[in-house]
């Protein structure tokens, strides 16, 4: 094993996508990179489509990925070959001309694309397709061809009614066969996955407006807006933690039971034991366990190692 860096990317990181043949780099500004098992670039970096991208997941090997451009009015899904050359897109003022369903245009290279009418909430991916919620029309859940699964209404939970916004979805994951949905106010409801049945609903109530969540498994990691972090292991608290600013990414590490988090400056590590930190020059903006190696990418394009 060496302890050489893995070489930089070239642009201002949104995340690191994994798959099974490598990694795909994907940029704030709407870039992709793929990269080896070494994350190493493989080809050169192109923009299939010239909008940023929301939110990614993978479907079974397949890159599905939504892409959003509020001045223009505009929003995509479609979904990308990993394991293909990535093919440069049209350039954004063609987008002001083609005004039509019919003469839309699509992220370039796509195995398929959608033009979606409403704005993408939340999006995970899974062995046999993937889910996603839009705003004011559902849930939904697709096959790996894109084909409609089943759709049901966006869920309401009676007791944040008179909290403002406090029930519109911030997240969607995955465990096994059920599909989590959360809202700003703690509101989750879950599915079955293959039928959209409801299995459960409930609120998780604490003092702060819920922003994200990260899943993996039973664990949960809530994400809140004032900056406290929460991790659920089943329907149990296990710990929390106050950090300095917003979470960039965050996942579970089986083998420490804990939690590794990119914050706003600053690393963090949550476990029973509490929380650990280590603050930083640059903002991290990726973490993950590469060979047993704990990797940050930072926002200038640099990976470094954890110092935790």
């Amino acid at each position: 094993m060496t302890d050489a860096l893995p070489p930089s990317v070239p642009f201002h990181a949104l995340t690191i996508v994994q798959h099974n043949q490598g990694y795909m780099a994907v940029g704030i500004d709407g870039q992709f990179l793929r990269l080896d098992e070494n994350l190493a670039p493989i080809g050169e970096v192109a923009k299939p489509f010239p909008m940023g991208v929301r939110q990614t997941c993978i479907a079974d090997g397949v890159f599905v990925g939504t892409w959003i451009d509020h001045e223009l009015l505009m929003a995509r899904m479609a979904a990308l070959d990993c394991n293909l050359p990535l093919i440069e897109g049209p350039d954004r003022g063609v987008l002001r001309t083609r005004t039509t369903i019919e003469a839309a245009q699509h992220p370039k290279g796509a195995l398929w694309s959608h033009v979606l009418d409403a704005e993408p909430l939340a999006l995970c991916g899974h062995s046999d397709g993937f889910a996603f919620v839009l705003y004011k029309k559902g849930i939904y859940a697709m096959g790996n061809d894109a084909g409609e699964h089943w759709r049901i209404e966006l869920p309401t939970w009676p007791e944040l009614k008179k909290l403002p916004r406090a029930n519109d979805v911030v997240a969607a994951t995955l465990n096994h066969n059920s599909l989590k949905v959360w809202s700003r106010g703690g509101g989750r409801n879950t599915y079955d996955l293959q039928t959209g049945d409801l299995i459960s609903t409930d609120v998780f109530v604490y003092d702060g407006v819920l922003q994200e969540v990260h899943s993996k498994n039973e664990h949960e990691l809530l994400v809140y807006d004032n900056g406290s972090v929460v991790w659920l292991g089943g329907s149990e608290v296990r710990a929390e933690g106050q950090l300095a600013g917003p979470v960039q990414h965050a996942f579970w590490n089986e083998n420490e039971s804990a939690w590794r988090i990119a914050g706003w400056r600053e690393e963090l590590y949550l476990s029973s034991e509490g929380i650990e930190r280590t603050a930083m020059n640059e903002i991290p903006v990726h973490i993950l366990d590469h060979n047993g190696r704990i990797f940050l990418l930072l926002n200038n394009g640099k990976w470094i190692e954890s110092t935790l």
